[in-house]
């Protein structure tokens, strides 16, 4: 037997910087100019993103000759999809990009990992930067080279790590941010505190008043403030990506509170936003660590303090207890067990053998779901199940009544408020009439 070893061992530097300064967003399209990254770029942006922020940065391109195109999508987790994946790498074909083609990520998370998954695919790996919109993507998504999408089994479950160019960061664009994305960009900011520095604990609990204000009221002297907290969660995520790149064993510290986080949003259909879940996971966490008798019931109450103060954290999930458990399991980091970041004390995460995904048992598990109460334990019907049964029992072209993903994210994103507060949103209202006109001898189609 002939053996034949294909030698591949390459140091290739991927190290990026992230530039992070108030106003700088005027100046992008000149500063790609010169750092040459790529000949031309394409911007991928949410349709909201775009609205805001989107000609700006376009009109800019194309006048340093950068711009090749642009395509849009609707906002939401939704988007996180294969077929809006296939579109988007359809789209750049028809754009002739090619790869000396550059992407650029103009948005939050969702856009972040959508747009890095087609940059790391597209014709096999093209550059990209990611310019940040939402709190969430400055302190955490934009940084690490993590990207990709949603399956319907669960959140994140294909993708791949691909390093940006350069991340620019303008905290100016927050003013823009509606108060329940910046609630959700500040679950995700304290975990670094919770993680790695108590300090940074200490600092969110000292300026207090300045994270309790809408995005539109903060005054310019919070500014510094806010330009420190997110260096602050950025240097520890660097530090922690700089260790452990390929999340080997260190780099699921930062997942403290996301195993809980990831079902809770599967579970809502993602209506529930990232930070708010990851708000609601650290609470279970802490109480499961309490439970274990790794964290003092003083510092989960500290925790939860601070969690109260912001009012975050506290979303209630439909579904059964056994059905989250379930999808816990199918985390990335689960292998088939129950397997969770949990902290000791703040500013200092817990192991196990030298691991920071700790094995729990399911009793465990159950005990502090049970005792939250924040999982209803009561079977649901998700919408998408009940077009899907609706699918099944009609007798007309079932694509007429749910042609794609896509489709179904308008949908729930165009929520009115009236549906909201009712708790109906605009899908199932539109079956719910759907069945009463058919009920009445009426056709079967999706009212507006």
């Amino acid at each position: 037997m002939k053996r034949i070893r294909l030698h591949l061992d390459k140091k290739l530097d991927e190290s990026y910087d992230i530039h992070l300064e108030k106003g700088f967003f005027k100046r992008i399209a000149s500063d790609l100019r010169m750092q040459k990254f790529a000949e031309q770029y394409v911007l991928i942006s949410d349709k909201t993103v775009y609205r805001h922020y989107g000609k700006k940065l376009v009109d800019a391109l194309k006048r340093e000759d950068l711009f090749l195109g642009k395509l849009t999508f609707p906002a939401g987790e939704q988007s996180k999809s294969m077929q809006q994946f296939q579109e988007l790498q359809e789209s750049l074909v028809g754009l002739n990009a090619h790869r000396k083609t550059g992407i650029i990520a103009l948005g939050g998370g969702v856009t972040g990992d959508l747009a890095g998954f087609v940059a790391a695919s597209f014709m096999r790996g093209i550059p990209y930067v990611q310019i940040p919109t939402s709190l969430l993507a400055m302190v955490d998504s934009s940084v690490g080279g993590k990207v990709g999408i949603d399956l319907e089994s669960g959140k994140n479950l294909v993708g791949a790590f691909w390093q940006p160019k350069k991340v620019y960061i303008d905290p100016e664009v927050l003013t823009t941010l509606s108060p329940k994305h910046w609630k959700a960009g500040l679950g995700e900011a304290i975990k670094y505190g919770a993680i790695q520095d108590r300090s940074l604990w200490e600092f969110f609990e000292k300026h207090l008043e300045i994270w309790q204000k809408k995005p539109k009221d903060i005054m310019p002297s919070d500014w510094k403030i806010i330009e420190e907290m997110i260096e602050r969660c950025i240097r520890i995520k660097a530090d922690v990506v700089q260790k452990d790149e390929k999340e080997g064993n260190y780099r699921q510290v930062l997942n403290y509170g996301h195993t809980f986080a990831h079902v809770i949003e599967k579970m809502s259909d993602y209506t529930i936003p990232h930070g708010e879940a990851v708000a609601t996971g650290m609470r279970m966490a802490a109480s499961l660590a309490e439970l274990l008798r790794m964290m003092p019931t003083v510092e989960k109450e500290r925790q939860d303090a601070l969690l109260d103060a912001l009012k975050i954290g506290k979303s209630k999930t439909k579904g059964l207890i056994k059905d989250f458990i379930k999808f816990m399991k199918t985390d990335k980091k689960a292998k088939g067990d129950l397997r969770v970041v949990l902290v000791n004390r703040l500013g200092s995460c817990a192991q196990q053998m030298g691991n920071y995904a700790i094995t729990v048992e399911e009793k465990q598990v159950q005990q502090v779901l049970k005792a939250s109460e924040l999982i209803t334990d009561e079977k649901t019907v998700s919408v998408s199940q009940e077009v899907n049964n609706y699918q099944q029992s009609s007798s007309y072209d079932s694509a007429s009544v749910y042609s794609s993903p896509n489709s179904s994210t308008q949908a729930v994103s165009s929520t009115a408020p009236s549906q909201q507060a009712s708790g109906e949103t605009d899908l199932q209202r539109r079956l719910r009439l759907m069945r009463e006109r058919r009920a009445q001898g009426g056709g079967g189609f999706l009212p507006g």
